[in-house]
């Protein structure tokens, strides 16, 4: 006979803290795991009764949730016994899929579920990015809701032109469109549509991938006049400059990262850190310039070893939507002072801080070092990503450098 049981899978912690909830089938000494989309802290579960503790947040939307599967799991298994079907639990566990797949959850309720899943395993932007994605689709049907089986090739293409003639830069409706992409792949793999399932089979993506996004990387002589640029402490300005120049010497380290640096992360006057967006990690000799400016940030922020080095995040921020919340905040200032500071040295170019990623990666390209080099410091997954970065080469660089050579 076939048993069911709802656990808390400590085998597979998430990034959260948390352990996902599966409801295990086990039979003949078998055991399938089908996921119930919840997930629990350790000590927030109930190991005797395994259903949450009355304290937790979901308690009575999680306990329903495991008493409904429960309720189906029992119900599959009794009708394979009067079928007089021998099963395996893989049979089951498809079973049970398969019903899962007929609950119809329509596209905005499967979109809202996803957009939980990436908060809880703190993805916070790309949960941001997803929610976009939605809006952008709510937008175009007036708010109405929609089932899988409506994103047709037709409603795609009706869908881009929308948004095209209604004055979206191609590049931002590139986003929406292959997150719009992934959603819809991951509805599939969860078993939610069929795998047939393809409406975007005949979109063409290639026309979004040539567009060139505008240049960010500055000339070697405008990188000069930043570096040369003294700003008092009391100015406006003065850590906007700070940040710009440290992700510059350090790399090109992402905002985000800058924002995460704890005083933990200098070692010897090596930055060592771990980016949030790859996982990869990182291990810096730090420039003269860099060491003089952590020197005044500990002199004048330094709370304790484990502290963030930059007035940035402070220990009020614990939730993830509070940190991400509060990184945006201040990001947007920084690049509203960057250009301030763009039009004080007499720069044209539109200053953000990925302009200084940006520099960073030409910067080594103009001085003949390899992409494969360039790909390794940058972190990204591809050469492919870093030759997108060195696309934005000035065509003066380029001219200078064939004439140099013919």
């Amino acid at each position: 006979m076939a048993t069911v049981k709802a656990l808390l899978y400590i085998h597979q912690p998430l990034q959260s803290g948390e352990y996902p909830i599966y409801l295990r089938v086990t039979k003949d000494r078998k055991s399938r795991y089908v996921s119930l989309g919840f997930s629990c802290k350790k000590e927030l579960w109930d190991e005797a009764n395994n259903l949450p503790k009355k304290r937790h947040p979901l308690y009575k939307e999680i306990t329903i949730a495991i008493e409904k599967a429960k309720l189906e799991a029992n119900r599959e298994i009794l009708n394979l016994h009067n079928d007089d079907q021998d099963f395996s639990t893989e049979e089951l566990k498809n079973n049970l899929l398969a019903d899962k797949r007929k609950s119809k959850l329509t596209l905005f309720e499967y979109s809202d579920n996803y957009v939980q899943q990436l908060k809880a395993n703190d993805k916070i932007g790309s949960a941001n990015i997803y929610h976009s994605t939605k809006k952008s689709i709510m937008d175009f049907r007036n708010g109405r809701d929609m089932e899988f089986s409506d994103v047709t090739h037709s409603f795609l293409k009706k869908f881009e032109e929308y948004h095209l003639k209604r004055g979206m830069k191609p590049n931002a409706f590139f986003v929406y469109f292959r997150h719009f992409k992934t959603l819809l792949n991951h509805a599939k793999k969860e078993g939610f549509v069929k795998n047939e399932y393809n409406p975007f089979k005949d979109i063409d993506f290639k026309k979004y991938r040539r567009i060139k996004t505008k240049k960010r990387a500055l000339k070697i002589e405008e990188m000069d006049k930043i570096k040369a640029l003294v700003l008092s402490p009391t100015s406006k300005l003065f850590h906007a400059h700070n940040y710009f120049l440290f992700s510059y010497y350090c790399w090109g380290i992402n905002f985000v990262d800058i924002a995460h640096l704890r005083w933990t992360d200098i070692q010897n006057d090596r930055l060592k850190y771990i980016r949030k967006k790859t996982g990869d990690e990182f291990d810096i000799l730090l420039n003269p310039w860099v060491v003089q400016m952590l020197t005044y940030y500990r002199e004048h922020y330094f709370i304790r070893e484990d502290a963030f080095i930059f007035p940035i995040l402070s220990d009020f921020h614990q939730t993830p939507v509070q940190i991400d919340n509060r990184i945006d905040k201040v990001l947007k200032q920084v690049n509203h002072d960057l250009k301030e500071i763009a039009k004080l040295v007499g720069i044209d170019e539109h200053l953000t801080t990925y302009s200084a990623r940006h520099t960073f990666a030409t910067t080594l390209y103009r001085k003949e070092v390899p992409t494969a080099r360039i790909k390794e410091m940058m972190g990204h997954e591809s050469e492919r990503v870093t030759e997108i970065y060195l696309q934005s080469f000035d065509t003066e660089t380029l001219s200078n450098i064939a004439n140099s050579v013919l």
